[in-house]
């Protein structure tokens, strides 16, 4: 069996050697011709996957190693009866960890207490579910709004876009849909920006066409106080640089790059393939996961809450290193090369629950709070 792989897919050529020769390009290259031979293709975002790049192809399986699937033509694998499979969820712990350093930093830097503000989560899948849980753990207010989980599931905790509107803060966790009953292309328009607060603080980890930039540059040109947190970009992998500036912190579609996260996206396609070739697994990402750059953490009893909340986070994830790299990309005469080699030699990032806490017995409402983050947290 011969497989095309995007480079970027972690341990892909070690997982996939029991299926055959493993092929590895830039996957936001990948051609007709590359594709022609091979019975298996293993892809991610930058990936078009559509009738013009399988036309002369024999494929028989396609996996990508995303949550979401915007970028591929599932019709056409369903007329050519290919194979399909993608990872919901795979890096959704890490995504809300984004969000967690990220708030944590600016509250910190702008000198406010998250736990005055409200936080409106529009979409509360994966992500933003786990968004909310991490939040409702420090004592954040949260406003979910999600309509068509709402419709689905009937549930009564979610709030109406009026609601949401009224938000501190409102961070943006929804597939990029530009059909059905609940489009998301261009969701945070003019219209939509009038309406919120002038001070808003505004967080995107979707897509970046959830957002129309014209409007939201726009917006932002009268109003001064918006702070804007953005990891994903309209015309990746040449962000618009109007925007870019703008940003309080900016990042090269990177919030989702925990070890875990990418790990978990080549496991899921890895383990779905073997399912539609009926392949006995072989392959174990726990064997290949390198040591977290810190593993334990000691607080005594006179440490302040916030002060160790911060600490804790930010020992395994500062999103400010990985802003002011992005923010180099102004100084490239080649954006778009720079933007993806950033992703391609992204460092280390361990999640949470690869960092020990011990705490003294009478700090439980910390335990408890560090627990919430996903820490692993012990008392003594």
């Amino acid at each position: 069996m011969y497989i095309i792989a995007d480079e970027n897919i972690p341990f892909v050529t070690t997982a996939f050697a029991q299926f055959g020769q493993v092929r590895t390009l830039a996957g936001r290259q990948l051609t007709p011709t590359d594709l022609a031979p091979a019975d298996l293709v293993l892809v991610r975002s930058v990936t078009k996957v559509d009738s013009h790049l399988l036309s002369h192809s024999q494929l028989r399986f396609l996996g990508t190693a995303t949550i979401g699937y915007d970028h591929i033509d599932l019709t056409y694998l369903q007329q050519r009866q290919i194979g399909f499979a993608y990872s919901p969820g795979c890096n959704a712990t890490a995504a809300a960890e984004y969000v967690i350093s990220a708030l944590l930093i600016t509250a910190e830097q702008q000198q406010f207490s998250l736990s005055n503000k409200t936080v409106g989560i529009i979409g509360c899948g994966n992500v933003g579910s786990r968004v909310h849980q991490k939040l409702t753990a420090l004592g954040i207010t949260c406003l979910p709004y999600d309509p068509p989980l709402q419709e689905k599931t009937g549930r009564t905790d979610l709030v109406d876009l009026a609601t949401v509107l009224e938000a501190d803060i409102i961070t943006l966790h929804v597939p990029l849909e530009k059909t059905g009953p609940h489009p998301t292309y261009h969701l945070i328009n003019s219209s939509f920006l009038a309406q919120t607060r002038p001070n808003l603080i505004l967080i995107n980890t979707s897509r970046g066409q959830v957002i129309d930039e014209t409007a939201l540059l726009n917006h932002a040109s009268i109003h001064p106080q918006l702070t804007l947190i953005l990891d994903v970009w309209d015309q990746e992998p040449t962000p618009n640089s109007q925007l870019l500036h703008r940003a309080y912190l900016a990042t090269p579609h990177i919030a989702g790059y925990s070890v875990e996260g990418k790990l978990q996206g080549t496991n899921m396609i890895y383990q779905a393939a073997c399912h539609h070739f009926q392949y006995i697994p072989t392959w174990e990402m726990a064997t290949v996961l390198p040591p977290p750059p810190v593993t334990h953490l000691t607080f005594s009893a006179t440490i302040p809450a916030q002060q160790a909340l911060m600490s804790a986070v930010l020992s395994c994830y500062d999103v400010r290193r990985d802003h002011a790299n992005f923010r180099l990309i102004q100084q490239h005469s080649a954006p778009g090369t720079y933007f993806d080699q950033l992703r391609k030699n992204y460092p280390i990032r361990r999640e949470f629950s690869s960092l020990s806490i011990s705490l003294p017995r009478e700090k439980t409402h910390l335990a408890q709070q560090l627990t919430g983050l996903g820490f692993q947290v012990s008392q003594f």
